[in-house]
């Protein structure tokens, strides 16, 4: 029936030709499983059910190229080789390997496509090495991450609360949807999924924000709150064990001056947050901060800032577009039991910058 063609699939993986053998099961293709472990392991990290996917074949693309898409939208376009292998270099490979130079698709990694009969060699020489269906399954697991909010439908969220209602029935019942209207519960796990904090805790959202929305109608300043009560969750995600028992965390820090700067252009109103900062100050702002955290991925950690509390929202929306995988904490965020080891210190632009290696022990 027409009815059929406005239907928009949430999730779509369009494949060329010369990749349906990685999806058909009779040739030995294995994706859809991959994918299915995939849905497991989104579920687990991020509390997230990650909708179907629907696979099709597309003979308009090369014959080795696959789309992805959201809402019958192209959000990702990669390659992959069925025959050979990619071998990447994540930093710490030695020596140059014989392949087809290229780029891996989830993470912006130096790779070459390699014949099989290299693998050993490959992998001798500390090169990451994988079969085409990981490379697509790889991308895929990355794409949702980053797009989760996107895809976290109403739907969805009433399959939640429904989940939190079988566990804690009074609690929804005294709050879900008299205190927290459904909308509103929405929007506050988009923005943590935006900034890829896993949402399984339903229970202490659904309770924080209980405490909370009757405070404040600003639902940016309420995701703060909820934060705040995941802070373990989300300082667990970058804090890396040390040898006596502890975790550090390795960030970039914030002058008072900077941060001074940046809460200057913040206007929050009974309409929300709104930032009126001039894209030049924010591409300035932001580049310094960019800078600063090179030398944090340099050192073979993830890009994290700790910034205070009040400005924390806006300077993840200054710096990650410039670097998506950016992760910036509150101070509050940071517990008392892990050690923070800043490594530059961001200034006002204008001033001389400052660098600090010290530790410090950051107070929850």
């Amino acid at each position: 029936p027409v009815e059929d063609l406005l239907k928009v699939d949430l999730l779509e993986l369009e494949v060329g030709y010369g990749l349906v053998p990685l999806v058909d099961t009779t040739q030995g293709g294995d994706l859809l499983d991959r994918i299915s472990a995939v849905r497991r392991q989104l579920a687990v990290e991020m509390g997230l059910v990650m909708p179907p996917v629907r696979i099709r074949d597309n003979m308009q693309l090369e014959p080795t190229a696959y789309r992805v898409k959201i809402r019958g939208n192209t959000i990702a376009q990669g390659r992959s080789e069925p025959g050979r292998l990619l071998a990447m270099d994540s930093g710490i490979a030695t020596g140059t390997i014989q392949g087809e130079k290229t780029t891996e698709p989830a993470f912006g990694l130096d790779a070459w496509w390699i014949d099989p009969s290299m693998r050993s060699r490959a992998e001798t020489m500390n090169y990451t090495v994988v079969d085409p269906t990981s490379v697509v399954a790889t991308h895929i697991t990355e794409l949702v991450k980053r797009h989760a909010d996107e895809l976290l439908s109403r739907e969805e969220v009433n399959n939640l609360v429904e989940g939190v209602k079988q566990r804690s029935p009074k609690m929804v019942e005294e709050i879900v949807p008299g205190v927290v209207k459904i909308a509103d519960l929405q929007r506050v796990l988009q923005n943590l999924l935006r900034e890829r904090v896993p949402v399984r805790d339903m229970e202490t959202i659904v309770e924080t924000l209980g405490d909370w929305l009757p405070k404040t109608s600003d639902l940016d300043v309420a995701t703060e709150y909820v934060r705040n009560a995941l802070r373990r969750t989300i300082c667990a995600q970058y804090a890396a064990d040390e040898d006596r028992g502890r975790q550090r965390l390795v960030c970039v820090t914030l002058d008072p001056s900077f941060e001074a700067r940046v809460e200057a252009y913040i206007e929050r109103g009974g309409a929300g947050t709104t930032v009126n900062m001039p894209a030049r100050v924010s591409q300035r702002l932001a580049g310094r901060v960019t800078e600063a955290l090179q030398r944090v991925v340099n050192a073979g950690h993830q890009p994290v800032v700790v910034a205070s509390p009040q400005v924390r929202g806006v300077v993840w929306q200054m710096v990650s577009p410039h670097l998506p995988r950016v992760a910036v904490l509150g101070y509050n965020e940071v517990v008392a039991d892990v050690d923070v080891e800043s490594v530059a210190l961001v200034t006002d632009p204008g001033e001389t910058p400052s660098r600090e290696s010290e530790k410090s022990v950051a107070v929850a």
